[in-house]
């Protein structure tokens, strides 16, 4: 896990400045949930070495119900108060979960309006530091201690310390590309903007270090993807302009700007990686008379933690549905794997005019599928990726996209050489590849 003053040098931020007593030391006790206090012995050890020790300050047991509130921790509303309008905060956590799983949020005054992201740790014997940040420190209360255990027991836990920091300017990233006069994104800056999203969801991916760059990512408006794409005198597709693109959608704002791009490019032979419920391939068998290769894990994606992302619409027969139920089955090839297994050769030799990678979203899969992908698509054919959005407010609230642009941005040099041009669609979670050599 990256140290928070590692992250802020990262995104060019002022250095963290820890608040002292900003949470109060004696916790809200909720349904009657045990709890121990330690010895004062032991409370005297712990003002010794305050931190990174295995003294608990608390050991609480929740009540069985999902959700139920254990503990929670006022927060002194003068520390907030003084904090600037563009300062952030991160309360950083360290516990231990003997049993179940246990979720940890800072909530409003209200006690049921969440002020940050859930965070969720499961059993472990060693103790964890999670870290939640809340954008709009305002917002917030308390610190909250609840069961997410969704099977009926318990969560048992221990709480080994508690700390703040304010981060000075960290609450937004103003982007250069923000600007509707910015034609390019400049990598160096993409990757501040990776690091800056990536604190907010305490860093959930492995990164690599980025080397110094002059490089840049080109900028296309939907107004002018006809003319890129050849077809100039079409109508341009119609964007969901007042929508902000933290909230935007495939099936109604992406599909009118992906409709163009298949009818434009015309690909007899098109794959995809990640099938889902089928709307790609729908999309791509509408417009085109392509025939369809189309990849899908058979229990559909997971999360880190193992649990499904997409409930039971990326399973079994739900997969590929909608291609099915608009009668283009014929022309689909449904192969069910793990993309990271998909044995290439076979298709090497008569390539494919077209590639989606829309699978998995980690930027490891996104690397692994991207590289089967340029193994496959032919001299002049096209690539596309699906959820690369470099909007950091999109960045710091949607985790796929997170994902695919960290994979573009640690291999964009190696990428960028396979391709004539490689751009991103403003306004769009679409980056586009077109002219593989």
């Amino acid at each position: 896990m990256i140290d928070i003053a590692r992250s802020a040098t990262q995104f060019n931020a002022k250095m963290p400045q820890q608040i002292r007593g900003l949470i109060q030391d004696r916790p809200n006790v909720h349904n009657d949930s045990p709890v121990r206090v330690p010895s004062g012995v032991s409370r005297v050890l712990r003002n010794v070495v305050p931190w990174n020790t295995d003294i608990a300050l608390i050991e609480a047991t929740t009540a069985p119900e999902q959700w139920s509130y254990a503990l929670s921790y006022p927060l002194h509303e003068e520390s907030l108060q003084g904090l600037a309008p563009d300062d952030a905060l991160i309360i950083e956590c360290r516990v231990r979960v003997h049993e179940g799983d246990l979720g940890i949020v800072a909530i409003g005054a209200d006690y049921s309006s969440f002020a940050s992201r859930e965070r969720t740790v499961r059993a472990n014997a060693a103790p964890v530091t999670v870290r939640v940040w809340l954008r709009d420190p305002g917002k917030a209360s308390h610190l909250l201690f609840r069961n997410a255990a969704s099977d009926g027991t318990a969560t048992r836990f221990a709480i080994l310390g508690l700390r703040a920091h304010r981060m000075p300017g960290g609450r937004n990233f103003q982007a250069s590309w923000s600007s509707p006069e910015s034609r390019s994104i400049p990598l160096a800056e993409l990757g501040r903007a990776l690091a800056w999203a990536g604190t907010t969801w305490d860093q959930p991916f492995p990164a690599r270090p980025l080397a110094a760059t002059s490089a840049s990512l080109e900028i296309v408006d939907t107004a002018d993807l006809p003319s890129v794409l050849g077809v100039a005198g079409q109508a341009q597709p119609i964007a969901a302009n007042g929508k902000a693109l933290a909230d935007w959608k495939m099936e109604a704002d992406d599909a009118p700007i992906l409709e163009q791009l298949w009818r434009a490019v015309a690909p007899r032979r098109h794959l995809e990686f990640g099938t889902w419920e089928g709307f790609g391939a729908t999309l791509v068998a509408r417009v085109t008379d392509a025939e369809i290769w189309t990849l899908n894990l058979p229990e559909g994606e997971t999360g880190a933690d193992g649990e499904t992302l997409y409930s039971s619409t990326d399973s079994g027969q739900f997969i590929g549905r909608l291609y099915r139920e608009a009668g283009f089955a014929s022309r689909v090839h449904q192969v069910l794997c793990d993309s990271r297994d998909f044995d290439t050769r076979p298709f090497e030799r008569e390539p494919f005019d077209t590639v989606l990678i829309d699978g998995g979203h980690t930027p490891d899969v996104v690397a692994s599928d991207t590289e089967k992908a340029l193994r496959v698509v032919r001299k002049g054919g096209t690539c596309v990726w699906h959820d690369f959005c470099p909007d950091p407010d999109t960045l710091s609230r949607n985790l796929a996209p997170l994902g695919v642009v960290q994979a573009v941005v640690e291999n964009f040099d190696a990428w960028r050489a396979r391709f004539d041009r490689l751009f991103w669609i403003r306004k769009s979670w679409i980056l586009v590849g077109l002219g593989a050599k």
